[in-house]
């Protein structure tokens, strides 16, 4: 009879998550994990499965988090254009320098894995367009019917896109909240 498992999993994968969030894939060693996440290799094993497998899950989770994130901020406000503005700024000004020094553990994955392991680099990137760009897209063309902007709405997609990889990875490097806030006001002024 196998030994029932004494450790929380959701702990167990927010911890992993928040690991190959903060160092990425490569940088997460299986005992680093287990550190983390507080089990032993069978445990690992066990209840997630190989570190491909478990990284998986990690971006599953993540997906989740963004995906509440989405939902309180773009798609919430009425307004399509207040609410593209509230989806940036609410992400930099509230984030701890912690979360800002991590980034997107999308666009992180995208970005180390794209010349290592292309599925998982394919994974991600095909989370994201799931998640941000649908959600940006649909506020936009909400907001081009309405009269509220004018251009195309899948070149404004793409420099939207564009503005929050940049912004995920300036984030990373300097952690000023004031200047983020202050680029996505100039950037958002261009709609």
């Amino acid at each position: 009879m196998a030994r029932p498992l004494e450790f929380d999993k959701t702990v167990a994968l927010n911890a992993a998550t928040n690991q190959f969030w903060s160092e990425g894939f490569e940088a997460s060693s299986i005992q680093k994990l287990l550190d983390t996440m507080g089990i032993n290799r069978g445990s690992l094993y066990a209840s997630f499965g190989d570190k491909e497998t478990l990284f998986k899950k990690a971006l599953e989770h993540y997906e989740a988090e963004l995906s509440e994130y989405i939902d309180t901020t773009l798609l919430a406000e009425s307004n399509p254009v207040d609410a593209i503005e509230a989806f940036f700024i609410g992400k930099y000004a509230a984030a701890s320098k912690r979360k800002l020094s991590m980034g997107c553990m999308l666009i992180n994955t995208v970005s180390e894995l794209n010349n290592v392991n292309k599925k998982l680099a394919t994974l991600a990137s095909k989370k994201q367009q799931k998640i941000i760009e649908k959600a940006l897209q649909s506020r936009l063309i909400e907001a081009k019917e309405k009269g509220l902007i004018d251009g195309d709405v899948p070149e404004l997609t793409e420099y939207l896109i564009t503005l929050y990889a940049g912004l995920e990875l300036r984030g990373k490097l300097h952690k000023n909240k004031t200047l983020l806030s202050a680029t996505v006001k100039m950037a958002l002024h261009k709609l």
